[in-house]
């Protein structure tokens, strides 16, 4: 259903009466997510997916915090890492917050056959047009992807991080904070960068995992 026929319906059902169903309707169109990871990453991705009310966000899943943790707000432990395949009638999607790329790799291919890899992009970010971002990955608040630039799987987008126009970002990048990526520049894969780091244009730069 399109937004505008959604509103069209949210519109007849106000004049039946009806709002509290078709509200409820709605909100069942959200598809389910799962966070893994339950550390500060995964606070923030709390937040970011509340902000973006494109998910309904179930909890978090932790290979160390026991099920019934306290995370967030609302928002708990719902079940142990090694046992997340026992959600799978539950939960449609999923996110991974870790921010080391080889685990964050490691587990983002194992449930990948599970569950559907969900993007999170912060309302405050600044998508260009013909900007392509890969599953499972998150752009974090106050972000810009300028125009034409391609984003692999699995990347952490940080706050504050700038990537200029007709860039080529591999799968599992992680970008730390207030990064400055140049136009026209090639990340490979796993490639990690520091708080602040400054990229020029036209660079290309290896794995430095």
């Amino acid at each position: 259903m399109t937004i505008k026929k959604q509103l069209r319906s949210i519109h007849e059902c106000l004049k039946k009466g009806k709002l509290r169903n078709e509200l409820n309707y709605l909100q069942m169109e959200r598809k389910k997510l799962i966070i893994i990871g339950a550390g500060g990453h995964g606070k923030v991705l709390a937040d970011i997916v509340c902000a973006q009310d494109h998910y309904h966000l179930v909890g978090f899943v932790d290979a160390s915090l026991p099920v019934g943790t306290s995370v967030i707000t609302e928002f708990k432990v719902v079940e142990s890492q090694d046992r997340i395949d026992f959600l799978k009638s539950d939960i449609d999607c999923f996110i991974v917050a870790i921010g080391n790329n080889i685990i964050r790799e490691r587990v983002y291919n194992q449930l990948s056959s599970l569950f559907e890899p969900a993007v999170i992009i912060h309302p405050s970010s600044i998508i260009g047009s013909d900007v392509i971002i890969g599953k499972g990955t998150v752009v974090l608040p106050n972000s810009v992807i300028n125009a034409s630039s391609i984003i692999g799987e699995n990347c952490l987008i940080n706050t504050g991080v700038i990537i200029d126009h007709d860039c080529e970002i591999g799968n599992h990048v992680h970008f730390g904070v207030g990064s400055l990526i140049g136009s026209n520049s090639c990340i490979e894969s796993f490639r990690t960068t520091t708080v602040g780091e400054i990229v020029s244009p036209f660079s290309t730069f290896d794995s430095n995992e």
